[in-house]
């Protein structure tokens, strides 16, 4: 018998077969393969697309082109300006430095530096006008000179290269790196939005471990919004249906952003741990409102110093965008500064 002959006589065995089955098995036994398909490719895309689905730089569209300067008149006192450095693996990144006072210079000991890291949508210039209140709210308040500096993540606005964590951290030690240099004598705050809290307390946990006493930044406080635990965890509560498959593909995740294991480490360095400013939203639709609590009592369990103001009626993004937002930061910085 010919190969052609062989392939037409098995396909035949098998509609022989399937027409001899009943519909009520066959029916049942199609729609489950075929939700077992579905769910192995949704699971497959999961896995392989998974910096794509975590990191957002091109949302909205055209947002990497976006200017400082069709924002600046939105930012009030705020002056805005752009700088660019260059991460430790040659990768030219984007800074956004908004000023309001005389800022005569940069390193006077009076100033208040903020370093701030994003979340993981958008870009640097549509979060200036809301970063120019912190600032302004702030500056009133104090009265001191306020310079708040914005990076933007490798693949960000108009930083070069793909984001990851690992190329993430490399971004954030040299922001650091850089904002020691630029800005030594300053008081310095460290605020980190969604997973930016993340990248922030993770930042700060390797550059307070591994720096030297002529390396280091003013760190005056650490603020932490809408801060989720880790990515594993995040991953459970989306999809909290045990019988949901997704919920158990954390062992192939590539990004972690573990804010509970960098606050250990923060807590075991044995060096002077800046105050911590917890600010979840109390209608928080994407991280629940317990993880706020859990690191809470992560870091009285740890003897960290640590508040929490929790913003009624704040969505996910919406936690410094409300006036009770902006007075909890002011108040936190008031106090520590």
């Amino acid at each position: 018998m010919s190969i052609q002959g062989h392939r037409r006589s098995i396909s035949n065995d098998a509609t022989n077969v399937l027409s001899e089955l009943p519909a009520l098995v066959v029916v049942p036994s199609v729609l489950v393969g075929m939700t077992l398909a579905l769910w192995t490719l949704k699971c497959m895309s999961l896995v392989l697309f998974q910096n794509k689905i975590i990191y957002m730089p091109s949302l909205p569209p055209y947002s990497r082109s976006e200017k400082l300067e069709d924002y600046q008149s939105m930012c009030g006192k705020v002056r805005w300006g752009e700088d660019s450095i260059m991460s430790n693996d040659g990768h030219r990144l984007a800074i956004a430095v908004g000023e309001i006072g005389q800022v005569i210079d940069h390193n006077a000991k009076s100033s208040i530096v903020i370093l701030y890291f994003q979340g993981n949508g958008s870009s640097t210039p549509p979060r200036l006008p809301l970063l120019s209140r912190v600032a302004t709210s702030i500056h009133d308040a104090i009265q001191r000179d306020v310079i708040i500096c914005a990076l933007s993540y490798r693949g960000y606005w108009k930083s070069t290269g793909s984001p990851s964590q690992p190329g993430i951290e490399i971004d954030a030690q040299t922001f650091l790196t850089w904002a020691a240099d630029t800005y030594r004598a300053s008081q310095v705050v460290v605020w980190g939005q969604s997973i930016g809290a993340g990248v922030a307390s993770t930042a700060l946990a390797k550059h307070v471990s591994e720096l030297n006493s002529g390396q280091s930044i003013n760190v005056k406080a650490l603020i932490l919004e809408t801060p989720f635990v880790n990515i594993r965890r995040m991953l459970v509560e989306l999809y909290s249906q045990k019988w949901l498959p997704y919920r158990y593909l954390w062992p192939f995740l590539r990004s972690h952003w573990d804010s509970e294991q960098a606050l250990r480490r923060i807590g075991s360095t044995g060096k002077q741990v800046p105050p911590i400013l917890l600010l979840p939203a109390a209608d928080d639709e994407v991280v629940p409102r317990h993880d706020a609590a859990y690191l809470e009592k992560l870091c009285r369990d740890l003897g960290l110093t640590v508040s929490t103001v929790s913003v009624p009626a704040a969505l996910h993004h919406q936690a410094s965008e409300k006036p009770q937002g902006r007075k909890a930061i002011t108040e936190f910085i008031k106090s520590v500064i």
